[in-house]
């Protein structure tokens, strides 16, 4: 039980990836927090209540809860009410994500461009800044970053989603120096393809 005591706040936890970090983190006893959208823009089933239903019933502790990543209201309620409740966070992990499959450059209208950069930039940058001055309080905490190995290199059709983890790589190297006196750990992890049900994909995208 490596986790145990732990309050861990994990973003994007409804399926795929996200949903296995919350069973695994339970697992090794930490009080999860997971939290989604109130529905999926791809129409996949599934929200982070359901999540922490399945760590409840497996004998976990773990609290769902809705919200938009991308609204700053929601996200700092959510941070709100967990330090009412817990009185502290010690690890966040923003999973939460779009992307845009392969698609030439010319095809990716402006409103879905933003909408992705919203969500894979915008998203962990609320979660941070909601979290980091009560981490910083602590004098301790961890901050882990989803990327992607597509953030890390180029490909066709890549433009939107590849500059997107690129960005988001950059952000968690700047955060980290920043932080690093305030004994504040930031990492940004990069897996390449996953077989899961779990990402979201923007609803008009083309399909692979």
């Amino acid at each position: 039980m490596k986790m145990k005591g732990l309050i861990t706040l994990i973003t994007g936890a409804s399926r795929g990836l996200g949903k296995a970090i919350a069973i695994e983190y339970a697992n090794q006893g930490a009080t999860v927090i997971v939290t989604s959208r109130p529905s999926s823009p791809s129409g996949l089933s599934g929200t982070a209540l359901e999540t922490a239903n399945i760590i409840n019933l497996s004998g976990g502790t773990a609290l769902g809860m809705l919200c938009d990543i991308t609204d700053e209201c929601q996200v700092n309620n959510v941070v709100e009410d967990l330090i009412t409740r817990f009185g502290k966070i010690d690890v966040l992990v923003n999973n939460a994500g779009l992307m845009i499959p392969c698609e030439p450059f010319l095809d990716i209208e402006p409103v879905r461009w933003d909408q992705l950069m919203t969500v894979n930039i915008r998203g962990p940058y609320l979660a941070c800044r909601a979290v980091v001055p009560i981490m910083m309080e602590q004098k301790r905490g961890s901050i882990i970053n989803i990327g992607s190995d597509a953030g890390r290199t180029h490909r066709w059709g890549g433009t939107a989603y590849c500059t997107s983890k690129a960005a988001l790589h950059m952000f968690s190297m700047c955060l980290a120096e920043e932080l690093k006196e305030s004994k504040i750990s930031v990492n940004v992890l990069n897996p390449g393809g996953l077989k899961t049900e779990g990402s979201s994909i923007i609803p008009w995208a083309k399909s692979n």
